[in-house]
């Protein structure tokens, strides 16, 4: 681990998090209109991470963020790996000349970029860059619900994850996966908080996850 990459990519989402992160794409536009933008994100100080967005593939811009733009931890990552700017690999020229690649090519490069900035294997990242069943954010939810309060299952608010809520199944079930939109930035920064202090240990197999001295 490379805690000095850490603290530095923690400090960049609590200083632009409000308005850049959002951890359900890596890089791409939030799905509202830029009145709602103006009004409720850089006005009225709403978290951009609960607004759904569309996924960017390529970017045609030099910065990689630009007006409306938001990003994830590893597209956070990946903006201060490049200085901010677009890396290659993202570059519509790159892109329209590469036609063989895939946006799973495209999810290697973010990972592998991120990876290599924060010093994990791939099976870390994995835990924390997604909030499926071998997730950081899915062990936090079911162990620390009360001093995560925030975060919340999928469908949980219609009834959908009771089992889940009140542990009458395992924390990585595999019926049951985080909200994204619920992870706003104050929650990622402080879980990577604790990754870097170690407190909280991200394995690399499945279901390695120990956290020292759990939050209630």
């Amino acid at each position: 681990m490379n805690k000095d990459n850490f603290k530095i990519l923690i400090d960049a989402i609590l200083f632009d998090g409000q308005v850049r992160f959002n951890m359900s794409c890596f890089v791409g536009k939030l799905n509202i209109n830029a009145g709602t933008y103006e009004q409720e994100i850089k006005e009225a100080g709403i978290n951009a991470s609960s607004y759904g967005v569309n996924s960017l593939t390529q970017v045609e811009t030099t910065d990689l963020f630009n007006c409306d733009s938001v990003g994830c931890i590893a597209g956070f990552a990946t903006a201060i790996v490049n200085q901010w700017k677009t890396p290659e690999w993202l570059q519509t020229e790159f892109q329209e000349n590469n036609p063989e690649r895939t946006t799973h090519d495209m999810v290697q490069d973010f990972e592998s970029t991120s990876n290599n900035f924060l010093g994990l294997t791939s099976g870390q990242g994995k835990k924390l860059y997604y909030a499926d069943n071998d997730s950081v954010w899915k062990y936090v939810k079911y162990y620390e619900s009360d001093f995560y309060s925030e975060l919340k299952y999928e469908g949980e608010d219609d009834g959908e994850a009771d089992d889940m809520i009140h542990q009458y199944c395992e924390w990585d079930d595999d019926n049951f996966e985080i909200d994204f939109l619920t992870i706003d930035y104050k929650t990622a920064a402080h879980v990577l908080t604790r990754i870097m202090n170690e407190e909280i240990f991200l394995g690399e197999n499945y279901g390695d996850i120990e956290i020292s001295n759990l939050q209630h």
